[in-house]
């Protein structure tokens, strides 16, 4: 009888056991009070980066560049049926961006415009600023949120082979990451585009440099990431944070540790 007991006590003691552990295990993957791993802020990052995001709104600033300016056959001739801008004169657009492969997202964006031009009447710059709320989902992180920005686009010129593209690019809402402990965290990220470097044709970005930060959260779990972005001009670009340095493919997110 005694030795039934033991065995008994200790099957007790077991699950005791095992019931706690798991019950540690799921309360860290949800524990929403801790701050993003290094990778979920390399995510974050990446995500925001990428088509969309970031990239997506820097290719349309130079579309709406293209229509702004009009190409030098339309400008040279008669024709009043392009959409060009006179010095001085803005416009706004509403287009609705859908993603349906890696990355599923639908956002319905305004972008408002306006060429500036030099004392000769000569286009100078076109300034952009855009704003939309919307979702993503993607592989790894799913977000709900709102973005704004201003582009200032310059080499506008019919010399110029490339846009050059300087601004602010912003996102704040939430981030459900899907690795890591899985939490849900509100987070602003902010890109400052220094020299991006577009090709008129086709409209890919080609060289330039982001600088960003990202902060979120609140007591324990509050945080805080800075760091650089180099576009490498083949659709991809490498992260830099905490010095430890990432490559990003542009269309769908994905990052690798160098």
């Amino acid at each position: 009888m005694k030795t039934r007991n033991l065995l008994l006590a200790g099957i007790i003691t077991l699950s005791g056991i095992f019931v706690f552990t798991s019950c540690n295990k799921d309360d860290e993957t949800v524990d929403e009070d801790l701050p993003p791993t290094e990778t979920e802020a390399v995510d974050m990052v990446a995500y925001s980066l990428s088509d969309a995001g970031t990239t997506s709104d820097i290719e349309t600033a130079a579309v709406l560049a293209d229509e702004a300016v009009g190409s030098e056959s339309n400008l040279k001739s008669a024709s009043a049926t392009d959409r060009s801008l006179s010095c001085g004169e803005s416009a706004d657009t509403t287009m609705v961006t859908t993603g349906t492969s890696v990355i599923t997202y639908e956002y319905t964006k305004i972008y408002n415009y306006t060429l500036e031009c030099d004392t000769l009447e000569n286009p100078e710059k076109l300034d952009v600023s855009f704003s939309y709320d919307g979702e993503f989902d993607a592989p790894r992180l799913a977000s709900t949120h709102s973005v704004s920005g201003n582009f200032e686009i310059t080499q506008i010129e019919y010399t110029s082979d490339m846009y050059l593209i300087n601004g602010t690019w912003q996102r704040s809402g939430g981030f459900e990451s899907k690795i890591g402990n899985q939490a849900n965290r509100q987070a602003t990220i902010q890109f400052e585009l220094i020299d991006v470097a577009v090709e008129k044709e086709p409209k890919e970005i080609d060289n330039g440099t982001i600088h960003f930060t990202m902060s979120g959260g609140s007591g324990r779990g509050s945080f805080n990431y800075e760091g650089n972005i180099t576009f490498t001009g083949n659709g991809e670009a490498i992260i830099e944070i905490s010095g430890t340095r990432y490559v990003t493919n542009l269309e769908t997110g994905d990052v690798e540790e160098q």
